[in-house]
């Protein structure tokens, strides 16, 4: 590249080449690197596909069954209490069909009676009646004996009851009872403002603690893939600071805590004087799920242009939440709950109809999006025929925590996996974005150094570097006038080179370039740095001295003079040159005059210096 030494213009003009040439070869150093092994992905990419595998194997490990010795329940009976009336006399001894485990309900104000027989354990003759899920509000055991069944034994557990009044100090629900040989007959009533799928087991006490940790590591590891997942999404968030990500985050964690509620892991919060908190915060949070969805999803379909009619069907769907927290203060548990697993099946199904009405491509493209909310929706589909259906249910053999689990896997990985693809799109927009923004810097820094570099030599003379005629008048005339406000001395003195011809025609004007740049800045050095210095033209020179009048004025005169008269100046040409200044003053003295007025003051005494011998300086009366 061609340039000029020591300019400023080129200078940047070569830094922006540099910077451009440098940001070209990473790109290409990093195209490099990826042909020369798959194996060396982003790091992004390489944390995606880590926590890819981390949840297909908490989803096998959900899958996974346990193997039990077998259940010690001989048959069971069951039937509906609609009013919720009924007591253990009314129930005990009525003859019902036998009924497979699980029990399905929907949520409603009435009661579930289960009659059922055990045998006994072949050691000993505790037996522990396990019960799920754990988010069932009341539960209550009648061990049925002689006599009156009012009289019979009972006992109470349920969320809505202090966690420290269980029989077992676990978070699953259930009672711990006496079976003699060869069996006993027990009766459970239970009631649950949430819909259920209900299953006991009556199960030997290492049985039941091996369920009870195997539970506890399913809920470990759906946790920690929840977790997992909720912090790519805020790490991502904040790098990129795109917003759905960031309503992803909130989802992730709104899902996450409800997990741990629903699966009765917040059990222990619930005291004697609070026996309702974890219910509420269980179905507060149900509620608060479908309308984190409903934000994420609004924003992830902004970019595709959805018809704008769809998108304010989302924003009523958005208010019906706060609806839903009124019924739910209101007393209408039962109304708000089952409202809800409506709305949501309802949000699901519009969120097709939007997926296959968005008109603009995005990140990623339109059929990925469709194809996603489609496996989304067969998944919940799948899992909604599993949670209501007792042959289904029997058949695949999962209970509602694990529904839960793989639920929340498989959903949340498969909207993690479309927000990382539009997470890095953002990131290359932020590189790109990057670079344009270096590129508008480099060409501002070259324009404004071109304006100055255009203004210093509109206000400069170009061989000695001093004001030239026209800039040094502009600060004159605003420093005169300045002076004649206020009544503050000025002067100004009116410099010329003696016998600066004979020095052009005797050495030449390499020489006369030389003697003017010198006596320029011997002038310039003595000055103050406030004092204003021009050159008039040709060997002339002007300035102004500003505050100093009289006898200070002619003390900085007679130094100039002295000054020139003892240098020496070196031209390649001629050797050493010595040259004398006349210089002619004139003073404000209190006067309102102007500037030309002032200039040509000083230039008569300028005159008067030379025509008394040069080399000396002139006042003007």
């Amino acid at each position: 590249m061609r340039h000029c030494p020591g300019c400023q213009m080129c200078e940047l003009r070569i830094k922006m080449s540099w910077n451009w040439l440098c940001l070209k070869m990473n790109g290409v150093v990093h195209c490099a690197q990826r042909r020369r092994s798959s194996a060396r992905l982003p790091q992004n990419c390489r944390r995606m596909k880590l926590l890819s595998g981390i949840l297909i194997t908490m989803a096998t490990l959900t899958f996974a069954q346990p193997v039990l010795a077998g259940d010690l329940i001989i048959s069971r009976t069951a039937f509906v209490d609609a009013t919720g009336t009924l007591t253990i006399a009314d129930v005990a001894g009525r003859v019902e069909a036998p009924i497979d485990a699980p029990i399905l309900w929907a949520s409603t104000d009435s009661a579930h009676w289960l009659c059922f027989r055990v045998r006994a354990p072949a050691n000993g003759s505790k037996v522990v009646l396990f019960i799920r899920p754990t988010f069932l509000n009341e539960v209550r055991l009648y061990e049925a004996g002689p006599g009156n069944p009012l009289t019979w034994k009972t006992r109470v557990t349920g969320n809505n009851y202090a966690y420290g009044d269980r029989d077992r100090a676990n978070i699953s629900l259930g009672f711990v009872v006496d079976v003699a040989a060869p069996e006993a007959t027990f009766y459970l009533r239970v009631k649950s403002r949430s819909s259920a799928q209900f299953i006991v087991e009556a199960l030997e006490p290492a049985e039941a603690e091996h369920m009870d940790h195997e539970r506890d590591l399913v809920e470990v590891f759906f946790v920690t893939a929840m977790v997992c997942l909720l912090l790519w999404a805020i790490l991502s968030y904040l790098l990129n600071r795109v917003p759905v990500v960031g309503l992803f985050a909130i989802h992730q964690a709104v899902y996450t805590l409800f997990g741990i509620v629903a699966t009765g892991y917040l059990a222990p919060l619930s005291l004697q004087g609070f026996p309702h908190l974890v219910d509420w915060v269980n179905v507060t949070l149900y509620l608060t799920l479908n309308f984190t969805t409903l934000l994420f999803c609004r924003e992830l379909f902004k970019p595709y242009g959805p018809p704008p009619i769809l998108t304010r069907g989302l924003n009523v769907l958005l208010w019906t939440f706060p609806a839903l927290l009124a019924a739910l203060a209101l007393g209408y548990n039962a109304l708000a709950i089952n409202s809800n697993a409506a709305l949501i099946k309802i949000t699901w199904l519009y969120f097709i109809v939007i997926a296959f009405s968005l008109r603009v491509e995005g990140t990623p493209r339109r059929r990925l999006v469709q194809a996603f909310f489609v496996a989304v929706l067969m998944c919940n589909g799948a899992f909604w025929m599993v949670g209501r259906n007792n042959r289904i249910a029997s058949v695949i053999g999962l209970t509602g925590v694990q529904l839960l689990i793989v639920d929340g896997l498989i959903i949340g990985g498969l909207f993690a996996m479309m927000l990382h693809t539009r997470a890095r799109q953002a990131q290359q927009q932020g590189l790109q974005s990057a670079v344009n923004l270096l590129l508008v810097q480099e060409k501002f820094e070259i324009e404004q150094a071109l304006k100055i570099k255009m203004e210093v030599q509109a206000q400069t003379d170009y061989l000695t570097g001093l004001f030239n005629r026209r800039h040094f008048v502009e600060l004159a005339e605003r420093e005169l006038s300045r002076s004649i406000r206020f009544e503050r001395p000025l002067t100004l003195l009116m410099i010329d080179i003696d016998h600066f011809k004979a020095v052009n025609d005797t050495w030449g004007h390499s020489t006369g370039d030389a003697v003017l740049k010198e006596v320029a800045q011997m002038i310039r050095d003595t000055l103050r740095d406030f004092d204003i210095f021009g050159r008039a033209g040709g060997d002339e020179f002007t300035a102004v001295i500003v505050e100093a009048g009289g006898e200070d004025a002619l003390e900085v005169a007679r130094r100039l003079c002295g000054i020139v008269a003892d240098a020496l100046i070196i031209s390649p040409g001629a050797g050493r040159v010595q040259v004398t200044v006349s210089i002619g003053i004139s003073q404000l003295n209190g006067r309102n005059i102007d500037l030309k007025s002032l200039l040509h003051e000083a230039d008569q005494a300028m005159y008067n210096a030379k025509q008394a011998g040069r080399n000396r300086l002139a006042v003007c009366d």
